[in-house]
């Protein structure tokens, strides 16, 4: 059964997951226009999602989950929260052209599956909808800048939170599909260990090659 939390003044229904002080940093990075359409690449619970849409209030998101389990549970919170400016829609990314024309978005930002699959072992007792949105068992991250590719109108910005260890691949996969990171911040646990989480900017046609390394942020354990 789905339990309720609070956090800062927000409710969530939620289960099988935590919200993270690691989501928080990112959609405190994520800065979305005042006005036209934002686009959210796996909406999960509706955490990020709750908290750009109070913040943009005129600004129309289009959170997208392909998980029914996740996707009731986001329009629940949507409602709980009373939020008027986001329209939930249940679909594939992989399928994004069967649920959006393109180049409709003004920004979009994705937290998508960070481990690869090889990774999950057989003795992991997590739910499925939890594998499925942590492991890249049906969709990469790939996947999900190919989505944001198709959304996105020429020279708008796209933001993803990814796993450091694979930052060069990322940067690269961005490269290739004609995203130019702009500016791009380290997340890690405390002063003492190594990042383990950044957050990237890019700009879909953008030119020049200066990237911009923001100050780094440091996970804190902010609920109990």
């Amino acid at each position: 059964m789905p339990r309720l939390i609070e956090f800062r003044g927000f409710k969530f229904l939620q289960k099988d997951f935590k919200v993270s002080s690691d989501n928080y940093l990112f959609f405190q990075f994520v800065r979305l226009p005042k006005k036209g359409i934002a686009v959210e690449l796996g909406a999960g619970f509706g955490f990020g999602t709750v908290i750009l849409a109070k913040r943009y209030p005129d600004l129309e998101i289009l959170a997208v989950e392909y998980q029914e389990e996740l996707f009731e549970l986001l329009v629940e919170n949507l409602t709980l929260n009373e939020v008027k400016n986001v329209k939930p829609i249940l679909c594939d990314i992989r399928e994004i052209e069967k649920c959006f024309p393109k180049q409709i978005a003004d920004a979009v930002y994705s937290n998508p599956p960070f481990w690869r699959k090889e990774f999950l072992t057989e003795r992991s007792r997590k739910p499925k909808v939890y594998i499925l949105a942590n492991y890249e068992i049906e969709t990469t991250y790939e996947d999900f800048i190919d989505a944001a590719k198709y959304l996105l109108k020429s020279s708008k910005s796209f933001y993803l939170m990814m796993d450091t260890p694979r930052l060069v691949e990322i940067l690269e996969s961005l490269k290739l599909r004609k995203f130019q990171p702009k500016e791009l911040q380290f997340v890690y646990p405390n002063r003492e260990k190594a990042s383990h989480v950044f957050f990237v900017k890019s700009i879909l046609g953008g030119k020049g090659a200066n990237l911009k390394v923001l100050q780094p942020v440091f996970s804190t354990p902010f609920l109990k």
